[in-house]
């Protein structure tokens, strides 16, 4: 493996780890520890609170109650019955100008349709965050790979630069030494200089290229990483289910969840209820102190017969029930072309890479051919500066398509929700 040697670099890293330990598994695994994608983690985690806050509603709901009251004129303590005291023999009557009361109130829901429906749209919710995790995780897995083939193509490229810049400038030394001699006029000279110029102006350009690279792969999994690592397919990408298209039926689903909530508030509501209550005072015709109990159980039921709101609500949750649906019809369209795309792409690159190898290839050996010929004084300078600009082409042709064959790859893996450490080694 070739090192991006001529990249000067001096980033800060959360995580230190040795080179020989750092592959593409190690880079996979630290993508899900860092902060972003934990954040992510604990927004599904929250959709899970959300589902038992709402189950919560249909537990009983007790407090306890105290108050202090101060009439203008004698007030009872509760509903009396009238034998319950007698005037005539100088009781305590239960009124009292200041009147404290303590006690407990219970309130428990036996149908509220409504809660139901709100339990069933918190799970579907639930799903669609966890299908959103799924897909950070799956998407910055792929950025490290696709991050990764890039910096083994700009590390390639640099070396196939390095190889050009010395293979000009040993003809370089010789067209020196001629030009010294007077044999070749300087003009020849300068167009190597020229072509060395560019080649390092290029070097320069892939130099900038790798630091950018390094420091997004560092971003998204907190390693130090001075080099790219190796990629080996271990497996195809497993073709099944779109990951953005079950997202968007997800979002389909908890918008008909929302749209059934709100035409269950036309339902009545049917609801336990209790009072446990302590009344105290001074009865007003004795100055004696007093206390009553007062308690009661019942069952309230309330029927909506008029809310203009309600109208309102269901009009807004048919809407978004609307566009839920006419996003995921485009979403099914947008995955279905992507995948097919992809899959042709493949088989084309594979043939595109065994090309560019046999380009590469014969495009060296007429290189050593023109080198001769240019020596003997056969072909011109810029013939012979054509054909080493010929083998760094093709060369780097021959690196861009193994990049852009990782990179159909990663699309697939985000596309169907394919766990990259599964695929590459």
């Amino acid at each position: 493996m070739k090192y991006l040697g001529s990249i000067a670099f001096s980033l800060i890293c959360v995580t230190q780890i040795s080179a020989s330990e750092l592959n593409i598994t190690t880079l996979l695994e630290a993508v899900e520890k860092q902060p972003g994608l934990q954040s992510s983690q604990l927004e599904t985690q929250a959709t899970s609170i959300q589902l038992e806050q709402a189950r919560a509603e249909l537990y009983p709901k007790i407090s306890a109650f105290g108050n202090y009251e101060r009439y203008n004129s004698p007030t009872n303590l509760r509903p009396m019955p009238p034998t319950e005291v007698s005037v005539a023999a100088g009781d305590s009557l239960p009124f009292s100008e200041q009147i404290e009361r303590y006690g407990l109130k219970m309130e428990m829901p036996l149908f509220v349709k409504g809660l139901y429906t709100l339990a069933d749209k918190v799970k579907e919710l639930q799903q669609v965050s966890k299908l959103g995790y799924k897909q950070n995780v799956v998407t910055r897995q792929a950025e490290v790979v696709s991050l990764d083939a890039s910096l083994a193509y700009v590390t390639h490229l640099n070396a196939a630069l390095a190889a050009r810049l010395e293979s000009l400038q040993k003809t370089r030394d010789d067209l020196q030494m001629a030009v010294n001699n007077g044999r070749t006029p300087e003009s020849e000279l300068l167009k190597v200089e020229i072509s060395i110029n560019i080649l390092q102006k290029q070097q320069n350009d892939l130099q900038i290229q790798g630091l950018s690279l390094i420091s997004q792969l560092k971003v998204l999994t907190g390693l130090e990483v001075d080099h790219f690592v190796m990629l080996t397919q271990h497996r195809p990408v497993m073709a099944g289910e779109f990951l953005r298209e079950k997202q968007q039926q997800g979002n389909v689903a908890v918008a008909e969840k929302e749209l059934q909530r709100t035409w269950d508030q036309h339902y009545p509501t049917v609801k336990l209820v209790g009072t446990v209550t302590e009344n105290y005072g001074t009865a007003y015709n004795t100055d004696e102190s007093i206390n009553r109990s007062y308690n009661y159980f019942g069952i309230n039921i309330s029927v909506p017969l008029f809310d203009q709101s309600l109208g309102t609500s269901i009009d807004l949750a048919q809407n978004q029930l609307h566009r839920e649906k006419r996003r995921l019809a485009q979403v099914q369209i947008d995955v279905a072309a992507e995948a097919e795309t992809l899959a042709g792409q493949l088989p084309l690159l594979e043939r595109s890479q065994e090309l560019a190898f046999k380009s590469f290839d014969n495009s060296k050996k007429v290189l050593e051919i023109a080198k001769v010929a240019f020596r003997n004084g056969r072909i011109t300078t810029e013939e012979y500066l054509k054909n080493e600009t010929e083998v760094l082409d093709t060369e780097a042709a021959l690196h861009q398509t193994n990049r852009d064959r990782w990179q159909v790859i990663c699309r697939q893996a985000v596309l169907f929700g394919d766990d990259l450490t599964g695929v590459v080694q």
